[in-house]
């Protein structure tokens, strides 16, 4: 079949133009001139114009300069973070206020989601202290850093010769444990309970550095992430879903394996008779009296660890801010730990802050930070009325194995420790960086100084406001992106665009509304995206051909997430 002229002349036009524009960059950074700036925007190709926005991004940068902020030991770590920005223009344009509505594509991290920033930040807060060893990229290896002790030695580093019972640990348990430990190059073991993708995160960036990882996940999960994560050599626990206050919640569940590995050291002998057994692990039975420690285990406890929400005001705020230019009038993002809502609504406001004393924010509003919640979660409460609690929770409605949403990752039946910072009043100074300050308090750093000449300006929270979204209006609002936006998403990037989208329609006129899309829908074609499931949970599948009232139905978003008609 022969392609007619006008594809491929358009097609031939479209390359020519890329590459044009490429040597023109090109040409502009061989001339010196630093300060050079091609903007560009369509609404025809955004695919085309991520990367052209990269190209020219890579040929702004000087080549000393790209060996020193993108080059980075292990190369999965080097693909983590500037993610593009994309502006959606069929669904800004559903609205009369000219909102734009843009959405951070964290799903082009190397391991398809953000979760990749929090991940790297534990694990490098956990070897700077001493929880894990050194990564074998490293100057001194995994060996050089690990505890060899014997029973002569004082209490703390005793190993006893007793024989340890592990019989109260379940078989599947044992063999996630001894999976994780054949796996480790360095004797570390990184253990988190998760929803699937920090865990995926965290095998990944463990898997360069040499550490051995244990994941305990829910069983509400979709099965391709338990078998990416096996497949990456993770020993997978999998557990009923439950409530926080259940020894069984996966949680739990990660923080008692932790207790087995590095307190009771019920692992080192089968660890030491494995290191034995192999002739390439360099040791020897130089040991007679006791087994060695060699083990390090570090619990990552994403929901608690302030080094996960941390990561996101480092990165991915300032990220969003220089590619909007500073004008970023709200974000709105649901919330599993509460590290990215946080994080980069903490840097938002912090950055208003610091732009209202230059002069700079004076046409415009503080940022709203606006959650997005999924049914059966207590945050939304929290912050709308400061009570955690939702109706699910109800005495006659709580189940056994709670399944209250089909979305993945996000809400919560309590409030950790990110997320609590973000419903705490933080006192905001112009020119300061007040929440900055807030957070190396927490973690007793103390590294930002309080200007005493700036007066308080105002004290607020950094989570303004809270959206119910249901799970029927999430499945519409991924099959309409995926038709008009030709984004295929997960479950907990549908609820927040359908959060934007609802955020937007109020917004004043010329605001920028950004979101952002946590994963591609490939993971979710056991759940989300297949048809039988969706229609079992008593959901309706959009778009079928053989009902088409409904369908066009389907296609009325605005009314589907109750915002009111289109209007022309």
């Amino acid at each position: 079949m022969t392609t007619p002229k006008s594809t491929r002349y358009s097609s031939i036009a479209l390359v020519g133009a890329s590459i044009i524009m490429v040597a023109a960059a090109i040409k502009v950074k061989k001339s010196c001139i630093a300060s050079a700036h091609i903007h560009l925007e369509t609404e025809t190709d955004g695919n085309l114009l991520c990367w052209i926005r990269r190209v020219l991004s890579s040929a702004s940068a000087s080549r000393d300069d790209i060996n020193q902020t993108r080059i980075v030991k292990g190369g999965y770590e080097s693909l983590i973070g500037n993610t593009p920005l994309i502006y959606l223009p069929h669904l800004s344009s559903l609205l009369n206020n000219n909102v734009k509505i843009y959405v951070k594509m964290e799903n082009m991290n190397p391991g398809g989601t953000g979760k990749d920033r929090a991940a790297r930040s534990m694990i490098l807060a956990a070897e700077s202290k001493g929880e894990l060893p050194r990564p074998l990229n490293d100057d001194m290896n995994g060996a050089d850093d690990c505890h060899v002790q014997n029973e002569s030695q004082s209490q703390d580093g005793t190993c006893s010769k007793q024989s340890i019972d592990n019989s109260n640990i379940l078989p599947d348990i044992q063999v996630a444990i001894k999976i994780a430990l054949g796996n480790t190059k360095t004797h570390g073991i990184v253990i988190e309970g998760t929803s699937g993708s920090t865990g995926i995160a965290l095998a990944s960036i463990s898997s360069s550095r040499g550490h051995g990882v244990i994941v305990v996940m829910p069983d509400d999960q979709s099965s391709q992430k338990r078998e990416f994560l096996e497949r990456l050599g993770c020993g997978v626990v999998v557990v009923k879903n439950c409530s926080i206050s259940n020894p069984g919640h996966y949680v739990n569940v990660a923080k008692q394996i932790w207790e087995w590995i590095e307190v009771e050291r019920k692992f080192d002998g089968w660890y030491w008779k494995l290191l034995l057994a192999d002739k390439s692990s360099g040791v020897g039975n130089t040991i007679a009296n006791g087994t060695p420690r060699l083990i390090k285990a570090a619990f990552m406890n994403q929901f608690e660890n302030l080094a996960n929400l941390h990561s996101h005001y480092m990165s991915t705020g300032p990220e969003i801010y220089e590619q909007l230019n500073g004008e970023v009038d709200a974000f709105v993002m649901s919330a599993g730990t509460g590290g990215t809502i946080v994080g980069v609504g903490g840097y938002f406001k912090d950055q208003w802050w610091l732009d209202r004393k230059k002069g700079s924010t004076q046409q415009r509003s503080p940022p709203r930070i606006v959650l997005v919640d999924p049914p059966g979660s207590s945050l939304y409460n929290k912050v709308k009325f400061g009570v955690a609690y939702a109706s699910q929770m109800s005495e006659q409605k709580l189940r056994r194995h709670r399944y209250d949403t089909l979305a993945e990752g996000i809400g919560l039946d309590r409030i950790t420790a990110n997320f609590g910072l973000g419903c705490t009043d933080i006192t905001w100074r112009c020119g300061d960086k007040s929440f900055r300050r807030t957070i190396d308090a927490v973690l007793n750093e103390n590294t930002t100084k309080i200007s005493t000449n700036e007066q308080v300006a105002e004290e607020s929270k950094i989570i303004d406001d809270a959206i119910s979204i249901t799970d029927q209006q999430a499945v519409y609002v991924a099959h309409y992106l995926l038709r008009h936006e030709g984004l295929f998403i997960g479950s907990s990037s549908a609820m927040n665009i359908a959060g934007a989208l609802i955020t937007a329609s109020s917004m004043p006129s010329g605001s920028n509304v950004v979101t952002v899309v946590c994963d591609g829908g490939q993971r979710h074609t056991s759940r989300f995206w297949n048809q039988e499931f969706i229609t079992e949970w008593g959901l309706k599948w959009p778009g079928r051909e053989s009902d088409r009232k409904n369908s066009a139905e389907d296609e009325n978003i605005l009314k589907v997430l109750g915002i009111g008609e289109r209007q022309a």
